[in-house]
């Protein structure tokens, strides 16, 4: 049998087997993976050091073959996981880092790009001074005025408790 013979008489039916796609079917473009990454999301922007970022966005394969994708997280962090996507599909690819220090930093997947920040953890510091006895000397049963300053010297509100012990 002549392989010809099998090949559609006019162009709009299509090439019947895959081995004559390049002999007998130029114009015939076989599908072909092609990958989309969008929706970059940081959440959330500020954290202190130690505490866990989300980094995550959207991988979708445009193409029309399944196939692998390695998703790339660069900047201050690197990192890369691998899906399988089939045609249309579409996945939230996450990646959890850990800052250490206080500071901006950068972030990329695949060509999109964002910041997020590490500040110190905002702390209470309550000094108490300026102690003042008034008056210094009494006989017993005489009242005496016992006074102190607290003042916050940190960047938080905050309490401290102030004990007075008198022997």
């Amino acid at each position: 049998m002549n392989p010809l013979d099998l090949l559609p008489q006019e162009p709009w039916q299509g090439p019947p087997f895959p081995e004559f796609l390049n002999i007998y079917w130029p114009w015939y473009i076989p599908p072909t993976a092609e990958f989309k990454v969008t929706d970059l999301v940081i959440d959330p922007d500020t954290v202190t050091p130690g505490q866990v970022v989300t980094i995550s966005c959207l991988a979708t394969n445009i193409g029309g073959e399944a196939r692998d994708y390695t998703v790339t997280l660069g900047g201050d962090f690197m990192a890369d996981q691998t899906v399988t996507l089939q045609p249309g599909e579409s996945r939230t690819v996450s990646f959890q880092i850990t800052p250490t220090e206080a500071k901006s930093y950068s972030v990329s997947v695949n060509g999109l790009s964002g910041t997020f920040r590490a500040v110190e953890a905002p702390v209470a510091d309550i000094k108490v001074e300026n102690l003042n006895i008034s008056p210094a000397e009494v006989y017993v049963g005489e009242k005496v005025t016992i006074s102190v300053t607290a003042t916050n010297y940190g960047n938080a509100a905050g309490t401290k408790k102030i004990t007075c012990n008198v022997t």
